[in-house]
């Protein structure tokens, strides 16, 4: 299955995807976006890399350091960089001595470069933003589904508090239902994220006692049970650092985000690694012929 779909590459958690695999993301894709009727939501594309200083007023880099993917420049002239070279050659000298960090750094989530588009606004009535983007984080296992590289689709609702936590519940029963059309068994249940050091026993608690995190977790052919969508309320947390408001008060924030790799690889440990030959159902939903049922 894994050779079929998710070919790996020289360095674990990093693999090349073939067109079938290709052909099933763009039918996710579809789907989730199909979601949002008759919700008028506000579509963006967005880079693969962020603002350092961004993660840094966010609080990402205190609570997922060992998840950071920094980026680093050479800063200098050619004539400098001949002399790096010609040292390099004589007696093995590292060049990455003269490097520095760059002011981007890898994408942790999506829904990160959408928050700052409506800061210092005051919004007549709730909003609904969605993106996709290439994201990296520096995961430790070399598990089926446990990707450094990975796409996030994300949606994002700001409103009142009385607003956003309907709105999640309600993605978080719409998207249980969508994974069950596409004959996938799945289980939803309370998280946390995955805070470092002092994070993990300050936030981790209350966010499992609120309910804050859902995730809806199938087996990608392990045996183990992974996310691969997860419905998040933030409560007035973005809204306070970006000074959103709404009904003249601070606005709250949710969102639904969907690992597309790891739905595939779920479609895959239940239909095979052949989409030409998953039920017609199936193939109907995701636009790859068939019908729906």
């Amino acid at each position: 299955m894994l050779a079929a779909s998710l070919i790996p590459t020289e360095v674990a958690g990093v693999g090349v995807l073939n067109s079938a695999f290709e052909a099933v993301v763009g039918g996710l894709r579809a789907s989730v976006l199909g979601f949002a009727e008759p919700e008028d939501v506000r579509a963006f594309h967005v880079p693969p890399v962020i603002s350092r200083a961004l993660l840094e007023r966010l609080g990402y880099v205190d609570a997922f350091p060992n998840l950071l993917g920094t980026l680093h420049t050479f800063v200098g002239d050619n004539r400098r960089w001949r002399a790096i070279q010609a040292a390099r050659l004589a007696d093995g000298a590292d060049w990455h001595s003269e490097q520095t960090i760059s002011d981007v750094v890898a994408l942790p989530a999506t829904c990160y470069h959408l928050y700052p588009l409506v800061a210092g606004r005051t919004l007549a009535g709730p909003m609904t933003m969605t993106a996709e983007a290439s994201c990296y984080r520096h995961e430790g296992s070399s598990e089926l589904g446990r990707l450094r590289s990975f796409r996030m689709r994300e949606v994002v609702r700001i409103g009142s508090p009385d607003d956003v936590p309907r709105w999640r519940d309600e993605w978080l029963a719409r998207t249980r239902t969508w994974f069950e059309g596409l004959g996938l068994k799945v289980s939803v249940e309370a998280a946390t994220d995955p805070f470092f050091g002092d994070a993990a026993r300050m936030m981790a608690p209350p966010q499992r006692q609120e309910e804050l995190k859902w995730e809806l977790r199938a087996d990608l052919g392990t045996g183990q049970a992974q996310a691969i969508a997860s419905a998040n309320y933030h409560k007035d947390h973005f809204g306070g650092l970006f000074g959103i408001l709404i009904d003249g008060d601070v606005a709250h924030t949710a969102c639904a985000a969907y690992g597309l790799e790891r739905i595939v690889l779920a479609l895959i440990a239940v239909h095979g690694d052949s989409p030409a030959r998953w039920p017609a159902f199936v193939r109907g939903a995701l636009g790859l012929g068939g019908t729906t049922r």
